[in-house]
């Protein structure tokens, strides 16, 4: 289990080896507690394919994280 408090300021990759950026703030669903999604300080890249919100934040589902290293892991989208 992982507490969504300690993925602020985590570093975000792509399992492909992009680095995306940093977590800035998460969205919780608050009638099931269910993390929705991150909401990163996006690098000047691309983005990996990732929507950019109107703050230039990117938005990543909680469905595409895989795993938590020394980088936060997320599934690029496809």
């Amino acid at each position: 289990m992982v507490l969504a408090s300690s993925l602020s300021g985590y570093e975000v990759m792509t399992t492909e080896g992009t680095e995306l950026g940093v977590v800035e703030s998460i969205t919780i669903n608050p009638k099931t507690g269910d993390l929705q999604h991150l909401r990163l300080e996006g690098h000047d890249g691309g983005g990996g394919g990732y929507q950019r919100i109107e703050n230039g934040q990117l938005l990543i589902p909680a469905t595409r994280i895989e795993a938590k290293q020394d980088y936060l892991l997320v599934r690029p989208p496809r």
